[in-house]
């Protein structure tokens, strides 16, 4: 399950439909405080946790390191897909997404992607979970700290814009 490809699928086929890229989950689940884990800490921390002395037994919890709300982000999202950004309206990505797969089949053509259908990138069920939390998800990092891993200082809404690229440069979106 990839949050990073979820959201980029999502905004692309707004922007492909010139629907609004809306928050889909409840203004509430908009508000809360959550945190994620980007494939260069989660890299940096498998090795540190393999190669350490002290991690033997242990169990860590790794995010990019700060707390961020969905409510900071989707405008930047939105700005950098270049779509039109709207308030949350709570829906299910995985009703709405049903009939979708001949539009990406077409949008693969037309913009020279990647080969690859919507299955292949993204599970809209997880998508629905992420969106549908209406509490406070975030993970407590402090016992990889204390065992020395300092590398979970960054800024979760740049990482995933910068994912968001790393994805356009691959073809694997618009």
């Amino acid at each position: 399950m990839n949050l990073g490809n979820l959201i980029a699928v999502y905004a692309s086929l707004c922007k492909e439909l010139n629907v609004p890229f809306r928050f889909p989950g409840s203004p509430r689940a908009y508000e809360v405080l959550v945190n994620v884990t980007g494939t260069e800490v989660l890299s940096k921390s498998m090795e540190w946790a393999a190669t350490a002395s002290n991690t033997k037994n242990e169990i860590f919890n790794i995010t990019n390191g700060d707390i961020f709300r969905w409510k900071d982000a989707w405008p930047k999202f939105a700005a950098f897909f270049g779509v039109t950004y709207a308030e949350p309206q709570k829906f299910s990505l995985t009703a709405y997404m049903e009939n979708k797969a001949y539009l990406w089949n077409n949008m693969v053509k037309k913009y020279g992607l990647q080969p690859q259908t919507l299955n292949m990138l993204v599970q809209w069920a997880f998508g629905d979970f992420i969106f549908g939390t209406e509490y406070d998800a975030f993970f407590d990092v402090n016992n990889a700290r204390r065992a020395g891993f300092q590398e979970m200082n960054l800024d979760s809404i740049d990482q995933m814009i910068a994912y968001f690229q790393t994805l356009k440069d691959h073809k694997i979106i618009p």
